[in-house]
């Protein structure tokens, strides 16, 4: 033992410089465990290692932001003109369909609809008395004057008859005939008159003459819906239910249609929907099960009720626009809103030879290379770690899918590699299960 205490002093004092002279420390160990009869395989260290195995394709999840919208988006505006008299509602208040949200002085207009109103109930009498026709009194009165201008006529008619019996004989004069003829002339016009009066009343009014009156009703009519309509317009109603998202105007204001002006900003935020950017061969994808999308904001993960993909391709991004229906209610108490960004993982498979291994396994190389240790049989028995080359295609949080010259089904180091160095003996502890494989 004397003759090893150099040796062992040594060791100790390597030991002590630290981790940079662990090869010296392993040649030195080698030294003393040759001079003192020890078993290699004996002091052999330690590892947890996986068997590597390869697949011919692998599977990443590829993430898409979009973006939370509104399904409805209105920019409300005054229809009618006037000035503003009433403002209902203001930001971020919530709205039903068809609830008011402001209204213009409309007393100008209500003012000219009264008078509207007056003309027409003063028509519709009159077509009312034209469609009854006369009363029996107005009728009997006609008849009366037909029959004393009859009676008249008769005695006009015996007295001229006697002047030109006289006037023959010459006892009167030639004037006094025409007098008594100008008289009967006069009597037959006037019974003609009172004739076609009586006629009329008891015929009753002309098809004509009504139709021009209920025209001229007709007329009033619509310009009393055509006022019901402007007094409509002068209150703005919500178009659908939703949140109010800006208050433009104040009451006071004019509103004209030479100078429209923004109201209200209407925002449905009880119908949400995701716009999202997708790559063409991803879209037939993601269309074929819009419930087992995995869309996420933040660490909610959002029901997709259907999908929609625009029918053009975005010139600026060469990106398919694809349009998701959320639920609102899920969306609500995930506390998304239009504006809010959120997450689409889609899977993605590609065809490419490799195996997982774990991140912990591998080491930096040269050349953009990473390298590994495997596991290979000793020359007197157990273990020694080799020193491999590998290539990384895909990285995930805690593996990488790799590919290289490693074979099928070899043990490799998953951890600890930081202590291990090319040819050094080492105890295979396998860890549960393979080092990877398809997922």
């Amino acid at each position: 033992m004397r003759k090893h205490l150099p040796t062992l002093l040594g060791l100790a004092a390597v030991a002590a410089a630290g981790v940079g002279l662990h090869q010296l420390i392993e040649a030195r160990t080698l030294q003393a465990t040759e001079a003192l009869g020890e078993s290699t395989e004996a002091r052999a260290l330690p590892v947890e290692t996986r068997s590597l195995r390869y697949t011919s394709a692998f599977t990443t999840t590829r993430r898409f932001t979009g973006t939370v919208e509104a399904r409805r988006r209105a920019e409300l505006t005054f229809e009618g003109t006037g000035r503003v008299a009433e403002i209902l509602v203001d930001d971020g208040e919530g709205v039903t369909e068809g609830a008011p949200l402001a209204r213009l002085d409309v007393r100008q207009l209500v003012a000219e609809r009264a008078e509207i109103e007056a003309r027409r109930v003063r028509l519709e009498a009159q077509l009312a008395e034209l469609v009854a026709g006369p009363r029996a009194e107005v009728v009997d009165a006609a008849q009366a004057s037909v029959a004393a201008l009859t009676e008249e006529l008769a005695l006009a008619r015996q007295l001229q008859e006697r002047r030109a019996e006289l006037a023959a004989r010459g006892s009167v004069s030639a004037e006094q005939l025409d007098t008594s003829r100008a008289a009967v002339r006069t009597l037959e016009a006037r019974l003609e008159g009172a004739q076609a009066r009586l006629a009329e009343l008891e015929n009753g009014s002309r098809e004509e003459t009504v139709a021009a009156q209920r025209g001229a009703l007709g007329e009033l009519d619509a310009s009393l819906a055509s006022m019901d309509v402007r007094i409509e317009r002068g209150t703005l109603l919500a178009p659908f239910a939703g949140t109010v998202e800006a208050r433009l105007l104040d009451e006071g204001a004019v509103v004209s249609q030479q100078m429209p002006r923004t109201a209200f900003v209407l925002v449905e935020t009880g119908a949400l929907e995701v716009r999202v950017g997708l790559p063409g061969g991803v879209v037939a994808e993601v269309e074929e099960d819009p419930a087992a999308l995995d869309l996420r904001f933040g660490d909610a993960r959002l029901p997709v009720r259907s999908i929609r993909a625009l029918p053009v391709v975005d010139p600026g991004t060469r990106t398919v626009t694809v349009v998701l229906d959320l639920d609102a209610a899920a969306a609500r108490a995930a506390g998304a809103r239009p504006g809010d960004v959120v997450t689409l993982r889609v899977p993605v498979e590609q065809a490419e030879r490799g195996a997982w291994v774990p991140i912990a396994a591998l080491s930096e190389s040269q050349r953009g290379l990473w390298s590994a240790y495997v596991l290979e049989p000793a020359p007197g028995g157990g273990a020694v770690a080799r020193r491999a080359e590998l290539e990384v295609l895909h990285v995930e949080s805690d593996r990488a899918y790799v590919r290289g010259t490693v074979p099928d089904g070899a043990r490799i180091i998953a951890s600890g590699a930081h202590r291990v160095t090319a040819g050094q003996a080492v105890e295979d502890r396998a860890a549960d299960g393979p080092s990877g494989g398809e997922r």
